[in-house]
């Protein structure tokens, strides 16, 4: 019996735009920074790398700060 193949792991950018994909819910409401910063904190991402996506995602323009 084979086992499963290993779940992909998104990059901690990837990982990060998902999360505040979700908390913005249908139709991409925004979502106020602190609370962001504190879902995503808790999620055991550093402030560098919420810094870092917030920053890569910006500049494609898919997201506002």
């Amino acid at each position: 019996d084979p086992s499963p193949p290993p779940a992909r792991c998104p990059r901690p950018s990837e990982a990060i735009f998902g999360i505040l994909r979700d908390l913005g819910g249908p139709g991409g409401r925004s979502v106020p920074l602190p609370h962001a910063l504190a879902v995503l904190g808790a999620r055991g991402f550093s402030p560098a790398q919420v810094g870092s996506a917030l920053r890569e995602y910006e500049a494609l323009n898919v997201l506002q700060v």
